[in-house]
C-alpha cells in the first residue's frame, strides 16, 4: 500500500494541478500518463525520444502539470536522474531477484519522498501492467463485451506496440486501484486520451518566470524608468472569465502551448467570431457564468455520497450547459462560424441523442428535487416504481404520527419547529431529529425521560419517543423494504448517468474553452490586439509590437521586427552601452509568440509568426542560496541548455550573457556562443542577443549572411558611475597592451582546456593534425591577429588597425550603427 493523497480528498490542495503522473524511461525513450482528478480522465503521452541528461521532455511535463504524486520505473540511472529533474528523494538499490523486491521497496519506503512510488522496472512488472490495461472497463464499452472486444477497444485507444507507454499506463491503474476507497479505479477512469509530444511547445520554467506568465514579479530594472508591475502577470490581464471552469481552462491553454497549426487555427477562427458578434458572445457569457466542477458531483454520485443538493448542482450546470449549445444552434446560419468552437457546440445540440439533453431530461424525471431540499434527502418521483410509492406513503403516515404524539412535548419545550423533522436511520429506525444550539440546551431536553438521545454528530441530536420503539418493531421491515427499492433506483440512475457522463463531460470541456477564448477575445478588444499569421516559413515580422504588461503601467513605444522575408538574418547582435530597454523588447518578442501559440491575439498592429516547437531564454536568473549555483553559474546552465536543445524551429532569446564574471571571459564565451549558433547556417535558431559590449562586431565573423549587428553608442553621459563601486562590463581595457596580453592568455586558456577534454575523452594527446583542428575551431584564438603579435612579433612592423568592412544596410533595422567590423 502507498501513501497517496486520495483523490477524492485532494480539492484540498489549492493552486496546483490535480494530477498524479506516470513515467517510464529506458535506452534514451520516454513514455509518461496522467491522471486528472477533477476530470475523472486518463491521458497517455505517446513514446518519444528522450536523451539524458537534458530530459527536455521530462521537465516540461513536471512544469506543465506539477503532479501531486509520481510513479517512476526505470533503470537505476534514470531514477538518480530523478532526483534533480523532479526535485525529490528517490532511494535507489542494486537490482536483484523479484524475491527481494518487496524487501527492498519497504527499505526504501523511509528514505524516498512520500509523494513518490518506484515501480521494479522487469519484465514480469511489464507484464501485471499490460494485464491490468486489459482488464479495464470504461463507460464507453458494451456491458456485456467480452474479452476480445474490450481488448480491441482499448488497442483502437492506445498503442500497445509501445511498451514503455503500457508500462506507464499500467503502473497508473495500479496505483489508482490502492487509493481509491469508495471507488474502483474502473470508476474513477471515465475517459483514456491519447497526446502527442509533437504537438506541444517547449517553454522551460524560468522562461515562463522571466516572461511573467503566471508569476507577479516586477523587472529588476524596472525602478530605472518607474515602472513597477507588481500585482501583474500575463495570466492575470488575461484572466476574464466568467465561471470556474474556464479559470482552470484558461490556466490549462496557457501552460500547455502547442504547434498544431490546426488546432491553433481553430482557436483563432474562434476568437475571432466572438470579436464579431459580440451580441452572442453576451449571451455565451451569461449561461457559462453558472458552470462549476462537475467531476467532483460526479464522483459522489458514484460514491452513494451525493445529497440532494450536489444532484441540484448536476441539473443546474446540466441546464446552462444544454442552454448555451441551444444558443450555438441559432449561429449556425452564419458562415463565418465555420471552423470555430461555436459551430461544435450548435452541431451537438442538433443531435437528437446527445447525452446532455438526455441525463437533464433522466434527472427531471427522476427525482423530485424541491421536495428533496424540504426534507433534506434524495426523494424520487411518484410513479416510477408503484411498490416504492405505496411504501413511501405508508411510510410518510409514520413519521407524521410520530411528528403529531410529540408536538405538544416539543412546543412545551419551546422548540423551534422548524428545525424538528422525524427520519428513519437503518441503525437506529424512526428517530426524531433537530439541530443542537442553545435553544435546545435551555429546554432541559436531554433530561427529559420522553426523549431519549440515540446519537448525535454534525451539530444533530437524534431523540427516540416509546411510540418510535413500537413502530420499529411493527414496521422496521417495512421501512427497510422501502430503502431496499429505492437503492435499487439509485442504482439505476447512477448507471445511467455513469454510462453518458464521459460525452457530457466532453461537452464541459468545450465549455470550459470557449470560457477561455472569450477571454482571449475580450482582452484583444479591450488592448486593440490583432490576429496573428501563423506560417510555416522561417519568418519572424511585427509591426508595432508592444509589452502585453509593461504597457499597461507605462507609455510604450512600439516595436518592428523583420526577420525572413526582407532580412535573411536569423541572429539578430543589439549592442548597447546604456540601459534602453533591451530586456523589455526581448521579452516582449517571447510573450507575442507565446501568445500566437496558444491560440490568442497579440499586442501589434501586424505580426507573422512561424510555427516554433521551442522558445529558450537567457533573460532573468532566480539567485538562491538553496539553489547551490552561483549567478554565474545559472548563466552557464542556462546557456548550455540552449546550445543543446535549440533547434531550427526555436526562438532564441539572449539577454546580456557574461556579465556575471570579467569583462574578458563574458565577452568571450558570448562570442563563442554566437559562432556556435551561426556554424549551424541554415539551421540555426531565430535568435536575439543583447549585450552592453559594444565592440563586440569587432571579434565576430565578417561577411556573415546570417548575422546582424546593430550597435547603439552613448558617447556623452549625463550621469558618471559611482568610483566606489567596480563595473567590469563598463568597456575595454585602457591599455592596449594588458588588453592584448589578457586576450593571448585567455586563447592560450581555452586551447589547454580543449586539448584536456580530447585527453579526457581518448585518452592520449591528439595528434599534429588533430591538434591544428582544435585550435582552429576554438573560437577565442580568432582574436584577431594581436594575439599572434604578442606569441611571435613580426619582423615588419606591426600593424595595430583592423580591416574595415561595412555590411550593406537591413531594409528594416532599428536607427542605430550598423555593423561595422
Amino acid at each position: 500500500m502507498v501513501s497517496v493523497r486520495d483523490p477524492a480528498n485532494a480539492s484540498t490542495v489549492d493552486n496546483r494541478e490535480k494530477k498524479i503522473i506516470s513515467l517510464c524511461w529506458n535506452a534514451g525513450a520516454l513514455a509518461a500518463s496522467y491522471f486528472d482528478i477533477d476530470q475523472l480522465e486518463l491521458y497517455a503521452i505517446q513514446q518519444a525520444i528522450e536523451p539524458r541528461p537534458q530530459y527536455v521532455l521530462l521537465r516540461e511535463l513536471v512544469r506543465r502539470y506539477q503532479p501531486l504524486f509520481y510513479v517512476i520505473s526505470g533503470p537505476t540511472c534514470f531514477l538518480e536522474d530523478c532526483r534533480e529533474v523532479l526535485g525529490v528523494s528517490i532511494a535507489t538499490t542494486t537490482r536483484t531477484d523479484s524475491s527481494e523486491v518487496a524487501a527492498r521497496n519497504t527499505s526504501a519506503s523511509s528514505t524516498q519522498s512520500t509523494n513518490v512510488k518506484v515501480v521494479d522496472f522487469s519484465v514480469h512488472a511489464q507484464t501485471t501492467a499490460k494485464g491490468r490495461i486489459l482488464s479495464l472497463k470504461l463507460p464507453g464499452m458494451a456491458p456485456e463485451s467480452n474479452e476480445l472486444e474490450c481488448r480491441t477497444y482499448l488497442e483502437s485507444i492506445l498503442p500497445f506496440e509501445q511498451e514503455l507507454l503500457v508500462h506507464s499506463v499500467g503502473n497508473l491503474l495500479l496505483l489508482l486501484d490502492t487509493v481509491g476507497d469508495a471507488l474502483s479505479s474502473a470508476q474513477l477512469v471515465t475517459k483514456i486520451n491519447l497526446v502527442t509530444p509533437s504537438t506541444q511547445l517547449i517553454i522551460d520554467g524560468l522562461t515562463y518566470e522571466a516572461l511573467q506568465i503566471f508569476d507577479t514579479s516586477r523587472h529588476p530594472s524596472g525602478f530605472k524608468c518607474g515602472l513597477d508591475s507588481r500585482g501583474l502577470s500575463v495570466f492575470s490581464l488575461f484572466n476574464k472569465c466568467s465561471s470556474k471552469n474556464g479559470e482552470e481552462w484558461l490556466s490549462r491553454l496557457m501552460t500547455q502551448p502547442i504547434r498544431d497549426r490546426e488546432e491553433l487555427q481553430h482557436r483563432h477562427n474562434t476568437v475571432q467570431w466572438l470579436l464579431e458578434n459580440v451580441r452572442y458572445a453576451n449571451q455565451f457569457d451569461q449561461c457559462l457564468k453558472h458552470l462549476s466542477n462537475v467531476g467532483l458531483l460526479y464522483r459522489k454520485i458514484l460514491q452513494g455520497t451525493a445529497r440532494n443538493t450536489d444532484w441540484k448542482m448536476l441539473k443546474k450546470n446540466l441546464y446552462y450547459l444544454y442552454t448555451l449549445c441551444k444558443v450555438c444552434k441559432l449561429t449556425l446560419d452564419d458562415p463565418r462560424t465555420a471552423g470555430t468552437l461555436v459551430q461544435e457546440l450548435g452541431r451537438y445540440s442538433r443531435n437528437p441523442s446527445n447525452a446532455l439533453k438526455h441525463v437533464l431530461y433522466t434527472i427531471d424525471k427522476c427525482l423530485d428535487l424541491e421536495k428533496g431540499d424540504e426534507e433534506n434527502k434524495v426523494i424520487f418521483r411518484a410513479g416510477l416504481d408503484p411498490t416504492v410509492d405505496q411504501l413511501r406513503e405508508q411510510y410518510d403516515g409514520l413519521r407524521q404520527m410520530v411528528m403529531e404524539s410529540s408536538r405538544l412535548d416539543l412546543e412545551h419545550l419551546q422548540l423551534d419547529m422548524a428545525n424538528v423533522c422525524v427520519t428513519y436511520l437503518p441503525s437506529f429506525g424512526f428517530v426524531i431529529s433537530t439541530q443542537v444550539d442553545d435553544q435546545l440546551q435551555r429546554s432541559g431536553i436531554f433530561n427529559n425521560a420522553s426523549f431519549d438521545l440515540v446519537f448525535q454528530a454534525d451539530n444533530t441530536a437524534y431523540f427516540q419517543i416509546s411510540l418510535c420503539k413500537e413502530l420499529n418493531d411493527e414496521f422496521g421491515q417495512m421501512v427497510a423494504t422501502m430503502i431496499e427499492h429505492e437503492l435499487a433506483l439509485r442504482t439505476r440512475l447512477t448507471t445511467f448517468v455513469g454510462l453518458k457522463f464521459p460525452e457530457v463531460m466532453g461537452m464541459f470541456k468545450q465549455a470550459g474553452k470557449l470560457d477561455a477564448l472569450l477571454s482571449f477575445a475580450t482582452v484583444a478588444k479591450m488592448n486593440r490586439y490583432v490576429r496573428p499569421i501563423i506560417c510555416d516559413e522561417k519568418v519572424l515580422e511585427i509591426r508595432a509590437g508592444r509589452h502585453v504588461v509593461v504597457e499597461h503601467r507605462n507609455a510604450y513605444r512600439p516595436n518592428e521586427t523583420c526577420i525572413g522575408e526582407t532580412n535573411s538574418c536569423t541572429i539578430s547582435v543589439i549592442a548597447v552601452d546604456t540601459s534602453m530597454g533591451k530586456t523589455t523588447y526581448l521579452k516582449e518578442l517571447a510573450i507575442i509568440c507565446y501568445l500566437a501559440h496558444i491560440g490568442s491575439f497579440v499586442p501589434a498592429s501586424y505580426a507573422k509568426i512561424p510555427i516554433l516547437d521551442s522558445i529558450y531564454t537567457r533573460l532573468d536568473h532566480p539567485e538562491s542560496i538553496f539553489s547551490g549555483r552561483s549567478s554565474f553559474m545559472s548563466e552557464l546552465y542556462q546557456m548550455s541548455n540552449i546550445l543543446r536543445n535549440a533547434t531550427a524551429k526555436s526562438l532564441v532569446l539572449i539577454d546580456e550573457f557574461g556579465k556575471g564574471t570579467n569583462y574578458l571571459e563574458g565577452k568571450s564565451l558570448l562570442i563563442a556562443s554566437i559562432e556556435h549558433l551561426l556554424k549551424r547556417g541554415p539551421s540555426a535558431p531565430i535568435t536575439f542577443v543583447t549585450t552592453k559590449f559594444t565592440g563586440i562586431e569587432q571579434f565576430l565573423p565578417p561577411q556573415q549572411r546570417l548575422l546582424k549587428v546593430e550597435v547603439l553608442r552613448q558617447e556623452a553621459r549625463e550621469h558618471s558611475r559611482s568610483t566606489d563601486t567596480l563595473d567590469v562590463t563598463s568597456g575595454d581595457p585602457a591599455n592596449t597592451s594588458e588588453q592584448l596580453q589578457a586576450a593571448f592568455q585567455l586563447a592560450m586558456r581555452a586551447v589547454a582546456f580543449t586539448m584536456m577534454k580530447y585527453h579526457q575523452s581518448y585518452g592520449q594527446a591528439p595528434a599534429t593534425e588533430v591538434a591544428r583542428t582544435l585550435i582552429a575551431s576554438t573560437p577565442i584564438t580568432r582574436v584577431p591577429e594581436h594575439c599572434l603579435e604578442i606569441s611571435h612579433p613580426p619582423s615588419r612592423p606591426t600593424y595595430h588597425g583592423t580591416t574595415s568592412m561595412t555590411l550593406p544596410a537591413e531594409p528594416c533595422g532599428n536607427a542605430g550603427e550598423k555593423r561595422n567590423i
